[in-house]
């Protein structure tokens, strides 16, 4: 089965007429659409006739921890002379992310905040692995990814949908006379915070929390409670987010422990 797709490649002077021969010998390219000039870059568009490898996928949901190293990925029929692009599209455009082609990664228009964070595991392509080691991730890498893949045996196109965590990690509390405060620090997404008691009170428990979201895109959480007075109630704080939970309880005039959830 063919697939008529349309091919939007944009590539320095000197890497342009390189893809331009290498997608001519596989036959791949039928007619020249359009050709801009825009500066030092060259930008073309082709009418690409190529064989449909797959239909369309759905996204793939991949969750990495924040400044890990992150896999993303990418699987295709082998095949020779493969031409790889990683890329993240967004209201902004269609970010370079990772280029392959001639046998070697070309990285010349690739987006700066990725710049040292990428790369392909290369003895892997001619086994048909295309997967993209992401280093260092940050939350600002979360979003949506497209991986690009034409050779001799055709052309493929996947998406992922990469989310970026960082659970909760360490929960402080402590008591100030009759005020208790439970804070915690470096956590994504926007994480919740909930109080009781044990036994549970009657009462209902009167605090006050406040977020704050760092340059990072990190959130810090704090909040402070007055509620009902005891000798033998036991408070407890609980942070969670999506990927985990954690609790810390403190025994008014007592010492603290903590229960990881």
């Amino acid at each position: 089965m063919w697939h008529l797709n349309i091919l939007h490649v944009g590539f320095i002077d000197s890497d342009e007429a390189a893809l331009s021969k290498q997608l001519i010998s596989k036959q791949l390219i039928s007619k020249q659409l359009i050709l801009n000039m825009a500066g030092r870059s060259v930008f073309k568009t082709f009418l690409v006739l190529v064989p449909l490898l797959a239909g369309s996928e759905a996204d793939l949901e991949v969750s990495c921890v924040f400044r890990h190293s992150c896999l993303l990925p990418c699987q295709f029929q082998s095949g020779s002379g493969s031409v790889i692009r990683w890329s993240n599209p967004s209201s902004a455009g269609d970010s370079v992310v990772h280029s392959y082609y001639d046998g070697q990664d070309q990285l010349g228009q690739q987006n700066q905040k990725f710049q040292g964070r990428t790369s392909l595991i290369l003895d892997q392509i001619s086994r048909g692995n295309v997967s993209l080691l992401l280093k260092e991730v940050k939350i600002q890498d979360e979003g949506r990814y497209k991986c690009n893949i034409s050779s001799s045996t055709g052309y493929k196109e996947s998406f992922i949908n990469l989310k970026i965590d960082a659970p909760v990690s360490d929960i402080r509390i402590h008591q100030d006379g009759n005020r208790i405060t439970c804070s915690s620090e470096g956590i994504y997404p926007q994480p919740e915070l909930t109080w009781s008691t044990e036994p549970p009170s009657n009462t209902a428990l009167q605090n006050r929390t406040t977020v704050h979201q760092t340059e990072e895109k990190l959130y810090d959480i704090s909040s402070s409670l007055t509620g009902p007075d005891g000798p033998d109630l036991t408070y407890s704080c609980s942070i969670r987010t999506r990927s985990n939970r954690r609790t810390e309880t403190l025994k008014k005039g007592g010492d603290e422990t903590t229960e990881n959830n």
